[in-house]
């Protein structure tokens, strides 16, 4: 009781308001982990990245070096990749599982937005083995 008296109204505002911030998050990451749990993945396909971009890259018959020699003519006229899409809010999903360049994986997700390349706003990814 003594220390809170101590301590400026605008400081404590901002404690209260980061507390309900992160507890929004929070429940936000949980409510994600119940919607894709027990569901099959969105789609299938190998994560490139790629000057600071992360697509998405679908075909048949792709090969490790198709992926490390991505380029940016690739997203405009490739015909080896079925479809290119960029990954977006990913980034810590990617880290905390462990995923690289090249790698194949399974999404799920709940929107694409329209622009080209689509982007796919991912709600879960997890490597395929």
């Amino acid at each position: 009781m003594f220390l809170i008296n101590k301590v400026p109204k605008p400081i404590i505002k901002l404690g209260i308001l980061l507390f309900i911030l992160m507890g929004i998050l929070l429940v936000s990451e949980i409510s994600s982990y119940i919607s894709t749990k027990g569901k099959e993945p969105s789609d299938v396909g190998y994560v490139v990245f790629h000057k600071g971009i992360i697509y998405f890259v679908k075909g048949e018959d792709i090969k490790t070096s198709d992926l490390e020699n991505f380029s940016d003519e690739d997203i405009m006229f490739s015909k080896k990749f079925k479809g290119i899409s960029k990954l977006i809010n990913v980034e810590l999903k990617l880290t905390t599982k462990g995923i690289k360049s090249g790698d194949k994986v399974s999404i799920w997700y709940e929107e694409i937005l329209e622009s080209y390349p689509a982007q796919i706003k991912v709600t879960k990814i997890e490597k395929v083995d």
